[in-house]
């Protein structure tokens, strides 16, 4: 799932005056909490499932936090094409506990068990190696993932362990605009073909003292995307996201939701 590049927009000003509306960053401290992630997209013709879910915990560290979570399953109803490639992506990281340190405005800053974690997905990448014949989908998969990660600088692999958690982050500590919204402008075309330019208007479509709900349309190069948020104005969290990205005649669908552990 490569949704993180929507994380980098860049907001630039309003079409017209607005009230402004300030996000804060207070995330629940030493409560468990489930972030499922489920993606609908063409594989071989087939729209095709792939979900994640992880475990999150926030725990205070000076004026920041650090963020317990790890990848507790996945699962894909996609055809081997689409589906090895997933399962060699991400299972290795499952039941590796990651501890990010987010500063006090919500940005995911450094890994701080980065050693740990990128040891255990080299053994666990080695050992599915070793499972699989070398003829085999799965080891053909293996090796592109491994070939890729041994290739990544420091930045690069926080970059990518940190992607599919920092679109939670997207409005904390910062500000958006009620009225006619504020102009975006960001990249987007993953997984269906190379992010390009894209730019809209992400406006306010309801609010309460508890929730913001916001609706961003952006275009741009043949791609059109819609995105709706459910932001909590007490955490600054992104309580709920749906993304949905045309480009052509192909369709993306990606759902994204934060609920306390049960």
């Amino acid at each position: 799932m490569r949704a993180a590049a929507l994380c980098l927009a860049l907001l630039v000003p309003g079409i017209a005056q607005a009230e402004t509306i300030a996000i804060p960053f207070a995330p629940p401290v030493d409560q468990r909490l489930t972030y499922q992630i489920e993606q609908h997209r063409p594989v071989e013709g087939k729209v095709s499932r792939f979900s994640a879910t992880r475990d999150l915990r926030f725990e205070k560290a000076g004026e920041g936090y650090i963020l317990h979570a790890t990848l507790q399953a996945i699962d894909s109803d996609a055809p081997a094409s689409g589906a090895e490639p997933y399962a060699a992506a991400l299972t290795p990281l499952i039941g590796v506990e990651h501890h990010f340190h987010v500063d006090a405005a919500g940005q995911i800053v450094a890994l701080d068990n980065m050693d740990a974690v990128w040891s255990a997905v080299q053994a666990g990448l080695a050992k599915m190696l070793a499972a699989f014949a070398p003829d085999t989908p799965r080891h053909r998969a293996l090796l592109s993932v491994q070939a890729l990660l041994s290739g990544l600088s420091p930045d690069g692999r926080l970059a990518l362990l940190a992607g599919e958690l920092r679109p939670l982050f997207l409005f904390a500590g910062g500000k958006v605009e009620d009225g006619a919204g504020r102009g975006v402008r960001t990249v987007a075309g993953a997984p269906l073909g190379r992010p390009v330019p894209v730019e809209g208007v992400l406006r306010v479509t309801a609010q309460s003292d508890k929730a913001l709900d916001l609706d961003e349309q952006l275009a741009g190069n043949g791609i059109n995307v819609g995105i709706t948020y459910h932001l909590s104005r007490r955490t600054g969290l992104i309580e709920k996201q749906q993304r949905n990205l045309m480009l052509g005649t192909r369709a993306v669908s990606e759902k994204r939701e934060l609920t306390p552990a049960q």
